[in-house]
């Protein structure tokens, strides 16, 4: 068990999320594990078994959670939020016009504009554009990246100052 206890840790960080749950998840598997171990045939997979323990447990405390009681709402609290509903702020970034990000774009080298146009105007896929420009498919998506990062950097003072 203790040589599958990292594959185990890291699984259950993917499915929990954060490392509390998933250090929790481990053990809850490996106590499971221990006493369910007579059902174990040696010669068999003993990750796969321990993993298939793990998502089962997983699963179970989702369905849990589904189950337990909610906190009672009262009428009062109901017809408070029916009768003068929030209504939530725009965020910055959804003031932000065609012509600033086209503006931005200038501002990219030629090889992410080139992939950022032809993936975000032209509704391109990653094989299309690794065709026409004649890159790798794996160099579109890098190039994508940090063509939407260099934006985000261009463009965010000016939704920041929308919101100001």
């Amino acid at each position: 068990m203790r040589e599958h206890q990292q594959a185990l840790h890291a699984t259950a960080l993917r499915l929990c999320g954060n490392a509390a749950d998933a250090r929790d998840l481990v053990q809850d598997t490996l106590e499971r594990g221990l006493r369910s171990f007579d059902r174990y045939r040696p010669g068999t997979n003993g990750r796969a078994w321990l993993l298939t323990i793990l998502t089962n447990l997983f699963i179970d405390q989702c369905r849990a959670r589904t189950r337990e009681p909610r906190a009672p709402v009262g009428a009062e609290d109901v017809e408070a939020t029916v009768a003068a509903p929030e209504t939530p702020a725009e965020p910055g970034w959804f003031q932000i016009t065609t012509e600033q990000v086209q503006a931005a774009m200038t501002h990219l080298g030629e090889e992410f504009r080139a992939v950022y146009h032809l993936h975000a105007i032209e509704q391109r896929s990653y094989a299309e554009i690794a065709t026409r420009l004649g890159i790798n498919k794996a160099t579109v998506g890098t190039r994508l990246l940090r063509a939407r990062r260099r934006l985000k950097e261009l463009l965010l003072p000016m939704a920041q100052e929308e919101t100001a």
